[in-house]
């Protein structure tokens, strides 16, 4: 009697100790959203084809292009947003911040079903306060929402493994269906499909089922054609996809072992507890994170790690239990292992990767710098005032989809190495990229306003230097409020003004 009291006070106190982590976590997260600071590059291209479909009713720009089914569940959720409230940097951001506290949920329900409850609160905790979790989840970008498919199609995975054998059935038809909605919200998604199908070859093999690995080449031409059809790039893209490899991987291992190397020692002492425990969960999880980290870095890009974000809520749940089973070892007294788990919680605020008080700001960049993040929406205010009711203007951008979120309608011009003589496929722009080509266009024009990128961009460097020398200096932006320490900057120049 004594027993079931205690577990329903434990069950209790730890439902409350998880409810107070979701809540704050989130509120972190909004507190982050409140001053609508500037969409960095990759997120006003979703704003703008989010918009697209709230102005032509589906995602396309004022062009008439559109990117296939590349982010299309990203645009239409984000659209939603637009519409039921307003279009706003804090708007196109809000969706990230609910997937980041699901995903906080997720990993307390998923943690509790596999490991315990103690393992799921360190879990939840990781999730909701880590500062990478923190930075991504209050972007308008998809990794957040990955991370959260990929976690519950690692769950719905496992019971699949675990249940008698059948090839097709419920758990596995919803790891199917999950895996093809990532893949909605970005081309990587793909990853959990590939997981999917590594599951059910390991499945078949158990069941010793030989006769349906036959089946494996017919999928193979199936997934081709389905890459084909869906993602830009044609059988030049599938073909890189299938074969391209990438042999630089100095980038990730910097991030890694400068960063996280307490989280990967934390994994691996979980990987080998679970696998004393339950074999199959060790080896999926263990199996997953290594699979999504071979992938990122040498199939999609070495030198961006967003694309290895779905591997962290897996290394979480190793880490827990690796961690919490430590902990159970040293002590079997109640109290004593909450304190040690509030102590290395503790501990692991010194790492510099967690946050304890909310922020305006959480960066993408805090661990190594990857993304410009500049205040492109103060620049663009000023670069509306400069133009003022010029009509014959001609304005210049390093970047092709910055002009058509910021000034709708205003005709500008691409400035990228090997753009001679070539047009935008998504934007309709003109694109140059040689000292002669500029000249021919400023000669075209009675005004224009340039923008220089001042690190090493798509502009040739020699270009940008003719324009730094020959144009007027207008302004420079440098950085984005709250998040001084990570410099980046854009110059303003013009002619005719």
């Amino acid at each position: 009697m004594k027993t079931a009291k205690k577990n329903k006070i434990n069950i209790t106190w730890v439902g409350v100790v998880f409810l107070f982590v979701l809540v704050i976590s989130f509120i972190f997260r909004i507190v982050s959203l409140r001053n609508n600071l500037s969409f960095w590059n990759d997120e006003s291209h979703t704003a703008l084809m989010s918009r697209g479909i709230l102005e032509f009713g589906k995602p396309v720009t004022a062009h008439g292009s559109s990117m296939g089914v590349y982010q299309l569940a990203l645009y239409y959720l984000t659209a939603l947003f637009f519409k039921l409230f307003s279009i706003s940097e804090f708007t196109g951001r809000l969706p990230s911040a609910f997937a980041g506290a699901i995903l906080v949920t997720a990993g307390f329900v998923i943690g509790k079903k596999i490991l315990n409850s103690r393992k799921a609160l360190m879990v939840s905790f990781l999730i909701g306060f880590s500062q990478i979790q923190l930075a991504w989840s209050t972007q308008l970008r998809p990794y957040i929402w990955l991370e959260l498919f990929t976690l519950l199609i690692s769950y719905f995975l496992y019971q699949y493994i675990k249940s008698p054998w059948k090839l097709f059935n419920k758990n596995l038809a919803i790891s199917v269906i999950l895996s093809l909605t990532s893949c909605l919200f970005h081309g990587t998604g793909l990853l959990n499909l590939a997981l999917v199908c590594l599951v059910i070859v390991y499945k078949i093999i158990k069941h010793q089922k030989f006769i349906y690995l036959l089946t494996i080449p017919v999928f193979g031409i199936i997934g081709a054609l389905f890459v084909y059809g869906s993602m830009a790039g044609g059988w030049a893209f599938v073909l890189d996809i299938i074969f391209k490899i990438y042999f630089s991987p100095l980038h990730y291992r910097i991030f890694l072992t400068h960063n996280y190397l307490w989280l990967f020692i934390g994994s691996i002492i979980g990987f080998f507890t679970l696998f004393r425990r339950n074999r199959e969960l060790s080896v999926l999880l263990g199996g997953s994170i290594v699979f999504i980290f071979a992938i990122a870095i040498f199939k999609i890009n070495p030198n961006y790690i967003r694309y290895s974000l779905p591997a962290f809520p897996l290394m979480y749940f190793l880490f827990a239990e690796g961690v919490v089973s430590v902990v159970e070892k040293i002590t079997k007294k109640e109290y004593l292992r909450w304190m040690l788990m509030a102590l290395i919680l503790a501990l692991l605020s010194l790492t510099g990767k967690f946050v304890s008080w909310p922020k305006n700001y959480y960066s993408i960049n805090a661990d190594v710098r990857e993304n410009p993040i500049v205040d492109y929406k103060f620049a663009f205010n000023k670069i509306k005032d400069l133009i003022g009711d010029n009509q014959d203007i001609i304005v210049m951008d390093a970047w092709n989809d910055r002009v058509p979120w910021y000034l709708p309608g205003q005709k500008y011009i691409y400035l990228i190495k090997g753009g001679a003589g070539k047009t935008g496929s998504v934007f309709g722009e003109k694109m140059i990229g040689t000292i002669p080509e500029f000249e021919v266009e400023r000669r075209s024009f009675p005004s224009g306003i340039v923008i220089v990128e001042d690190w090493q961009s798509q502009t040739p460097e020699d270009l940008k230097d003719h324009i730094r020398k020959n144009l007027k200096f207008e302004f420079m932006v440098q950085d984005l409020p709250y998040n001084e320490d990570d410099h980046w900057g854009i110059s303003i120049y013009s002619w005719g003004i």
